[in-house]
């Protein structure tokens, strides 16, 4: 109420002062849209601004600025109206406006920045929200405004709560001074805090929080929090307290604070069983936020759903409810009309993270629904359910990935791709200078920022009322044609929250096992994976190795598959597993090439997504030409001695650009990328950390593997000779952001990397095994696999060395087909000779 007065105030003084004609145009339009805000209204005020823009005569500092007024105005109320989508584009434009001209006069942070960070927050655009935030949060400092600052570390922690970063929002909200603060934030700050131990499960300091805050002011959303706590306590009488003092402050609050209420009552029948006063609560929620809403067919209409955390969440406890009384189909139905809501959240992510966090939240649905369709498989039989089940965990396999490749390689025209790779440098600026620390330039983040957040601005107004093109449908029956033409077994992985999930698609048929997530199952993969650490550490422990291998194979429900080759798809935690060097039996030798490997019964080789299999391409360069990265780093602690013999050895088979120490720069890498079919970087390579991304080293600077994603290449291959260049910070269904990832979504499809550190001289051994299948014509995963094999059963290398530390490493990922394009002048050559035999054939027996 405050913002509405001051904002009908602000434009009563404008109308005291001489205005042009145009200005009186505006602010009349507003004047008369304030005294009766409607949709019709805000249309009226679109027609408006239309018209100012139709003139194309010079406009004044002044008539822009009522322009930003008005345009404020507008998403306020838009936001009032559920138009979330549209009032964050009013913000925008208005923000736009008014930076681009740089005006003033008008407090531009407390009513643009401040309700446009909120509403990036309500729609699941955290990216956004943060950088928003941390924009005027900036400001504040610089300009001293205390009350600003308070409000930006309030929202910012509640951004930080949103995206499970509630260590981080605990930390800034008791780092605030409250003493001066109003009764209203304090209480706010207090309640913050509850909410952020209670998602950490401390209860006991969530509950004394919220006390704290109901001490001092109490309202709605603390009544139901405290509810939250008690319900999670199991203290169900006491919940049910606090949903009634909830309920009983529901007068002058917004429908959207009503529904919050009822589906926390909905929450707490439901773990009491009360099955059918849950379903109640939830159809209030649909009464109070879906316009037409009828409750006789209980379930909402497809058509009257739009982007609204409040659904989904509803919908899901709906979910639960159904499963609770074995009504699986309804269930699924709930589910269903939850990921057609994502399906419209998810269009208007366009910061990368955000795209990972919304695909993070809607797995913990997807598992539950992918549990619901393995019960329906096991009561009717009908393997119907098992491909829907496949279908369903695809969609959240690598999709920030595949929504970026379809933007820059696909669909996206030339200015899209231009800000999307511009967007994609400033970010990497924002994250070398934010690695200084404490010698961060402040000044040097907070313009890139709001640099990044005008791009992005300007992005979102390239796709106008509509977004980036969802992918069509899997198509299963596509699947298993190409699997049997490729003689191919696909395994793909969903690793849940409670259940990992495992499908076996082979050409005549799909399966569903699955395994709970437990705490000893975990261990059985990080066991498996620590001893990959060092070099040693399997060779010191060869026993112990061999225990964990076997059963690390027996977990992940392998069995002996009937193809030639078996494509992976892992996820989770097994993104780090090298899937070769697994033991398909007990084993108590102590010679290494003589391991029952399950390499040795398949030839394995890997991918982000079924997808990425469906529609992948094997090599069809006419010629093989290689670009070779060799720094070497000579006379140095990073020196890499047997690269040069990597080298020499590629250089025998194949000709190209070498780049070799000083000359393999990133400046002369980047002029040479598109020459050549193949790229080979044999270099130094980093994983990074929780707060530092992957890089790679060229000879002059080290390079984040998020740079790459502006390159814009097609290679045939992408061999990453370097130390964990496969792994980088993990995300659910995207997997590591690692270098390999970044030449990902730079257009690459084909790649060889590593999954750790791995030995120089073994390391270009393989390489030289690798080339030299390649060069007698196998495929890339064929002559990986090849390679290995050679290596084991090599008399002169060392048993010490044949451990799986040393050659399982390298994983390939990408096309698994034979490349038939070589092959089409021979079967040319012979439909040729069988015709013309067929023709002197014809020839002789007419002769007769």
């Amino acid at each position: 109420m405050k913002r509405l007065l001051f904002l009908i105030l602000f434009t009563q003084l404008a109308f005291a002062q001489k205005q042009t004609p145009k200005e009186e145009e505006l602010y009349a339009a507003l004047d008369h849209f304030i005294a009766n805000p409607t949709i019709t209204g805000i249309k009226n005020l679109e027609i408006t601004e239309r018209q100012f823009w139709s003139d194309p005569k010079p406009k004044s500092k002044n008539e822009l600025l009522a322009l930003v007024i008005l345009g404020c105005n507008k998403a306020f109320y838009q936001k009032q109206f559920g138009l979330y989508f549209d009032a964050i584009r009013s913000y925008e434009t208005a923000l736009s406006l008014f930076q681009d001209h740089q005006l003033s006069n008008y407090d531009i942070i407390e009513y643009c920045l401040k309700p446009l960070g909120n509403l990036y927050t309500l729609t699941g655009d955290y990216t956004s929200a943060e950088n928003t935030i941390k924009q005027y949060l900036f400001l504040a400092i610089k300009n001293n405004n205390a009350e600003q600052k308070t409000s930006a570390v309030i929202n910012l922690a509640a951004v930080y709560k949103s995206i499970g970063k509630s260590h981080e929002a605990i930390d800034l909200l008791e780092s605030q001074p409250i003493e001066k603060l109003s009764l209203e934030k304090k209480s706010l700050v207090f309640s913050l805090l509850g909410e952020n131990y209670l998602l950490l499960g401390n209860y006991e300091n969530s509950r004394k929080a919220l006390e704290k805050a109901e001490s001092i002011v109490p309202n709605l959303v603390v009544y139901k929090n405290l509810a939250v706590v008690y319900r999670q306590q199991k203290n169900y009488p006491k919940a049910k307290d606090y949903i009634q003092k909830a309920k009983s402050n529901l007068i002058d609050v917004s429908k959207r604070d009503v529904s919050q209420v009822y589906l926390e009552e909905a929450r707490l029948f439901l773990v009491q069983k009360k099955i059918t006063e849950s379903q109640h609560a939830i159809q209030a929620i649909f009464k109070n936020l879906i316009p037409g809403y009828d409750s006789k067919t209980v379930l909402p209409k497809e058509k009257n759903l739009y982007p609204e955390n409040l659904l989904t969440d509803a919908l899901e406890v709906l979910a639960s409810t159904y499963t609770e009384q074995k009504n699986y189909q309804k269930a699924i139905d709930c589910y269903n009309l939850t990921f057609a809501i994502d399906s419209r959240f998810s269009n208007v992510f366009f910061y990368e993270e955000t795209s990972f966090l919304h695909t993070s939240n809607i797995r913990n649905r997807v598992e539950k629904a992918i549990g619901i369709y393995e019960q329906l498989f096991h009561k009717t039989k009908d393997t119907q359910f098992l491909k829907l089940a496949f279908q369903l965990q695809e969609t959240t396999k690598s999709k920030a990935l595949k929504n970026y490749i379809a933007l820059t390689k696909k669909t996206g025209n030339k200015k899209q791709k231009e800000i999307l790779y511009k967007i994609h440098e400033l970010s990497a600026i924002i994250i070398k200078e934010q690695e200084k620390g404490e010698k961060a330039n402040l000044e040097i983040i907070n313009s890139t920022l709001s640099i990044q957040n005008e791009k992005i601005a300007e992005l979102k107004k390239t796709f106008g009322s509509n977004s980036i093109s969802q992918s069509p449908e899997f198509d299963m029956d596509r699947l298993f044609v190409k699997l049997k033409n490729d003689d191919t077994t696909l395994t793909a992985y969903f690793y849940g929250k409670d259940m990992v999930y495992v499908f076996d698609v082979a050409p005549d048929g799909i399966q569903l096992k699955s395994f709970p997530n437990t705490l000893k199952n975990k261990k059985i993969i990080t066991g498996y994976l620590d001893y990959f650490t060092e070099a040693s550490v399997i060779s010191n422990h060869l026993s112990g190795y061999q225990k964990q291998s076997f059963a690390l194979y027996q977990l992940l429900a392998l069995e002996k598959i009937k193809t030639k080759k078996h494509l992976i798809i892992p996820d989770g935690l097994l993104y780090f597993v090298s899937f070769e060097s697994l033991l398909t039996k007990a084993s108590q030798s102590t010679d290494f090439s003589k391991f029952p490997y399950l390499m040795k019964e398949e030839i394995i080789s890997y991918d982000t997504s079924a997808d990425f299999y469906l529609n992948s391409k094997s090599n069809n360069s006419k010629e093989t030409s290689v670009l070779g990265v060799f720094p070497v780093f000579e006379n140095s602690n990073r020196s890499l001695t047997f690269t040069l013999e990597e080298m020499k050895a590629i250089q025998k088979l194949f000709p190209g650009t070498y780049l070799e120490k000083s000359q393999a720069t990133y400046d002369h890498f980047i002029k040479e990328i598109k020459k050549h079919s193949i790229l080979h970087l044999s270099t130094h390579a980093t994983a990074g950390t929780v707060e530092i991304p992957a890089a790679i080293s060229f000879y002059d600077q080290d390079i984040l593997y998020s740079h790459l994603y502006s390159l814009d290449i097609q290679p045939d291959l992408v061999v990453l000779s370097a130390c964990e260049t496969g792994i980088g910070k993990l995300y659910r269904g995207e997997g590591a952001l690692s270098i390999a990832r970044g030449f990902q979504n730079a257009g690459a499809q084909n790649l060889l990397f590593s999954l750790w550190k791995v030995n120089d001289f073994t390391t270009s051994l393989l390489m030289k095994n690798f080339y030299t299948n390649y060069k007698k014509g196998m495929t890339y995963p064929i002559a990986n696999h090849k390679a290995k094999i050679e290596f084991l059963n090599d008399k002169t290398i060392p048993n010490s060395k044949k451990s799986p530390y040393y050659w399982s490493a390298f994983v390939f990922y990408g096309a698994v087909s034979e490349d038939t394009t070589s092959n089409y002048w021979y079967l040319f050559g012979g439909a040729i000779i069988i015709l013309s035999c067929l023709v002197i054939l014809q020839k002789q027996k007419k002769a007769k």
